[in-house]
């Protein structure tokens, strides 16, 4: 809280000088705010961007077989790959165990 009582005798040099620090102070205030206001803004936008990067990547793998798998497993018969299912839980198995 600012104290009004030291400008009641003042003289109008120093109003003068005390408004132009006044002024000044405000300018930088406003300044940071908006400074303040584009980053947030823009860590906004990333952490959206990042967590849509994130989700994108989980969903990467198909629920359905695509061609090109169609293809190779039925060019690799003796596979113990049955079916699609089967490949995808191997893999995640390969994968478990990886981290594991």
């Amino acid at each position: 809280m600012y104290d009004y009582s030291k400008y009641e005798n003042a003289t109008p040099k120093q109003l003068i000088n005390a408004l132009s620090l006044v002024e000044k102070r405000a300018k930088k205030l406003e300044l940071q705010t908006k400074e303040n206001n584009e980053l947030f803004k823009f860590l906004n936008e990333k952490l959206k961007n990042s967590l849509n990067v994130k989700k994108r990547k989980k969903e990467y793998l198909p629920k359905e077989p695509t061609k090109a798998t169609k293809e190779i497993l039925a060019k690799n018969e003796p596979l113990p790959y049955k079916n699609f299912d089967d490949l995808l839980n191997a893999i995640d198995k390969e994968i478990k165990a990886e981290n594991a």
